[in-house]
């Protein structure tokens, strides 16, 4: 597997763990997959800094029924061993009967805390 492919498998794990909290309700679990210091940088909205406005977002995600989100990395890019990474993909949020609620892109910076990449910065916008 070369040195890109082995940071997107790397990648796609973390999301695994990122959308497997979300889509299980654990907010808590949830908020922990960011920084301390994260920024989110949601569409139509203030920027959200630290895990509390995480908690506050992602609270308000399932309060409007988006009960699951789906992840698609496109690609991830920095340099294997690097504290740094990037990645950009697809999502989507389901309802809870399944339908589709949205669907867009995101860029992420990752930073690596303790020897776990996490997320730092989050920006995500709706195709809609």
């Amino acid at each position: 597997m070369s040195g890109s492919s082995q940071l997107k498998a790397l990648i796609e794990e973390r999301f695994e763990q990122f959308t497997g909290t979300y889509n299980a309700g654990d907010i808590k679990g949830f908020t922990e997959m960011y920084t301390e210091d994260c920024k989110l940088l949601p569409p139509g909205s203030v920027t959200k800094v630290g895990r509390q406005g995480i908690e506050e977002v992602s609270t308000g995600w399932k309060a409007m029924g988006l009960t699951k989100v789906v992840v698609t990395v496109d690609d991830v890019g920095g340099t294997e061993g690097s504290d740094t990474l990037y990645s950009y993909g697809q999502y989507e949020f389901l309802k809870d009967d399944g339908s589709l609620a949205d669907t867009g892109k995101y860029l992420i910076i990752w930073k690596k805390v303790d020897g776990v990449y996490l997320l730092a910065i989050d920006c995500y916008n709706s195709n809609k």
